[in-house]
């Protein structure tokens, strides 16, 4: 069975997520215009980085819900 606990923490970390996401890019792209090639290259690898987390929690949360929502429909079948 799939914990309620795992899938709040889930769906709170996406939009937390999504949000770094974007910031840490815009960091990126701010410092790239103010010449400082290290630091942009840098906060570019930490925007990806959270991109694949995001892209895992969805996946992950998908999964779950999924999984959730089969299990849900064998218990109401078996009387």
């Amino acid at each position: 069975m799939i914990s309620r606990r795992l899938l709040t923490l889930l769906v709170f970390a996406l939009p937390i997520l999504v949000i770094t996401f974007g910031v840490v890019l815009g960091a990126s792209s701010l410092t790239g215009a103010l010449g400082d090639t290290a630091g942009s290259y840098g906060l570019f690898w930490c925007a990806m980085a959270a991109l694949i987390l995001l892209v895992i929690d969805a996946l992950l949360l998908l999964v779950m819900l999924g999984l959730r929502a089969l299990d849900e429909r064998r218990d109401e079948e078996v009387p």
